[in-house]
């Protein structure tokens, strides 16, 4: 594979907005002002849409069979009952909840009507099957398309370069200003010119997330698989999208002695986050417990990078040794419609991470299965980096345990990043001296933002792929520094063949930054990487590595499972 020198974005490639979708044109002989699927379809003679309030009414027979659905009128019931896609929907008429396999489902607001022995739902219904509806009740006009043509839809816009199209007819106003025609065509173009041309869309697959159908769509580029997520919301407007790496990593079963809770980490605060608290199934006494605090971007629970769950993996791991761990998804995984566009200039790392690890901490302290002093943390990458500022800031931790961390400052780990891709280029390649002399342009950038104020720095142009206000917040809370302030249990852990955080400069600097601390430990691993994997095969020392689904070395979390019980045992 060829290399291709880009800067290193920690944020993760993300656009998100609150955009909106106006209804395709329709073709006069149709004259229901239906489309299914991007295509007009016709309804059967005797058959219109009509409007009921603000809802634009359809037959629900033609346009369920359209879909696939065996369509059936149980007259003892007064109901219809669909059947496909593994499930049983039911409507009955003169009620407007759905029954979905038999249990009370999503609530349609409006009746369904009985017209000319003809049974008519409003269209939203169509929204429980999983479809998308786009609707507009001032001219009767409605398009119910499936997650996957949606999806398409998109797609082909994008790679036929249609960005002014697909800006017009998918973005709301707000989104058009966020994201300028130029701007998403960059984008587009980034992304070719670093993956290859796009090849097709996979599989696609859906879910139901309160208002919202997301809808999560691989994509196979020339050199890479990457995954688009798209919301919609109920009138078919997309209120975001989000460009990640594709997951190729393996679903496992919960291990059999092990127990997990779904939890909400900050229950009633202005970001609530799902979780999972992850515990023995058969245990005496108060648990210690663990938070494991995320690496940079925007990750779910597990930490899910291409090939890799690693928080998936500690959280077994260290339960099937006695210890009670909670995950939760990052606050930009959740809410990353929230900091998006000009929103993101104002996001600093306090709200991305510093504030969640903190209310986890207390989420474990309430529970009278655990020990209250006993509540660790376990942060990775960018979260080893944060954890003494999370101790500080209200975490109060029993101790810390640093995985693949730095105690230097993250534009400087970037730069780095960067200026090792660019010394792997090929000599004679023309970019490699233009690449170089762009990166040491954003260091100079970096190093001026010492000068800003906040308010300045949230109208600078982004560094290194960062907000401006987001580095500069974070120098204003010195890792070292904090560090070394530290008394209390530290375990710093390190992979030899780690080419993200180097085991030559961060783990050593730690041990310096560290050495008057008589509670801190240190471990370095040969042969595994940035996730605690070890791999040795085509690909090694690459990105290409983490494509090769792999777990966390049984080693490193038997290691801090005894840390923890040493520690532990002396309460």
């Amino acid at each position: 594979m060829r290399k291709k020198a880009v800067l290193i974005s920690v944020c993760g490639l993300l656009l998100l907005g609150t955009g909106g979708v106006t209804p395709p044109a329709y073709g006069a002989n149709n004259r229901a002002g239906i489309t299914l699927n991007n295509e007009p379809f016709s309804l059967p003679e005797g058959m219109d849409t009509f409007l009921q309030g603000s809802e634009i009414m359809v037959p629900v027979r033609p346009l369920g069979e359209a879909f696939g659905y065996e369509v059936k009128y149980i007259k003892v019931q007064n109901s219809l009952e669909l059947n496909g896609n593994n499930h049983t929907f039911v409507i009955k008429l003169d009620e407007t909840t759905v029954y979905v396999d038999g249990e009370a489902g999503q609530d349609i607001f409006v009746q369904p009507e009985l017209r000319n022995n003809r049974i008519y739902v409003p269209v939203s219904f169509f929204r429980v099957l999983g479809l998308i509806i786009t609707n507009n009740a001032g001219s009767a006009q409605a398009a119910v398309t499936t997650p996957y043509k949606y999806a398409e839809n998109i797609t082909a816009l994008l790679s036929g370069g249609k960005y002014m199209e697909l800006w017009q007819q998918t973005f709301s106003k707000d989104v058009q200003l966020a994201l300028p025609v130029l701007k998403l065509q960059a984008f587009w173009e980034t992304l070719t010119g670093t993956h290859g041309s796009f090849v097709r869309l996979d599989s696609v697959g859906a879910t139901q997330e309160a208002d919202y159908t997301v809808i999560q769509a691989p994509l196979v580029f020339a050199e890479a698989r990457l995954t688009m997520n798209l919301k919609v919301d109920s009138s078919g407007r997309l209120a975001g999208i989000l460009f990640g790496p594709a997951s190729t990593a393996v679903e496992l079963s919960l291990p059999a002695g092990l127990i997990e809770e779904e939890t909400i980490v900050g229950a009633g605060t202005a970001y609530p986050l799902e979780g999972v608290l992850t515990l023995p199934e058969h245990s005496s006494g108060p648990l210690p417990s663990v938070v494991l605090v995320h690496g940079s971007g925007s990750t779910d629970r597990d930490e899910t990078a291409l090939g890799y769950k690693a928080f998936r993996d500690l959280a077994w791991g260290l339960a099937r040794q006695g210890i009670a761990v909670l995950r939760y998804d990052k606050r930009t995984f959740t809410y990353g419609q929230q900091y998006a566009g000009d929103k993101a200039a104002s996001l600093t790392v306090k709200e991305e991470t510093v504030e969640d690890a903190v209310l986890a901490a207390k989420l474990l302290r309430q529970d009278k299965r655990l020990n209250p002093d006993q509540v660790y943390i376990a942060g990775h990458s960018l979260g080893g980096m944060l954890a003494p500022r999370i101790d500080a800031d209200g975490g109060d931790f029993a101790g810390l345990i640093l995985l693949a961390g730095s105690p230097r400052k993250l534009w400087e780990i970037v730069y780095d990043q960067n200026m090792a891709l660019i010394r792997s280029m090929n000599e004679s390649d023309p970019l490699k001296a233009q690449s170089a002399a762009l990166i040491d342009a954003e260091a100079q950038k970096v190093k001026a933002l010492a000068s800003m104020t906040a308010e300045q720095a949230k109208q600078a142009p982004p560094v290194f792929g960062m907000p401006a206000n987001y580095l500069l917040e974070m120098q204003h809370h010195d890792t070292a520094e904090l560090a070394r302030k530290l008394t209390k249990p530290v375990l710093v852990l390190q992979g030899a063949d780690d080419f993200q955080v180097y085991a030559d400069k961060d783990y050593l600097l730690w041990k310096e930054v560290l050495s008057n601390n008589p509670s801190a430990e240190f471990k370095l691993y040969p042969g595994l990487n940035h996730f605690f994997v070890n791999y040795d095969g085509a690909g090694a020392g690459t990105t290409d590595e983490y494509n090769v689904p792999g777990v966390v070395d049984e080693q490193v979390i038997s290691d801090i499972g005894g840390w923890i019980s040493k520690y532990n045992n002396k309460n």
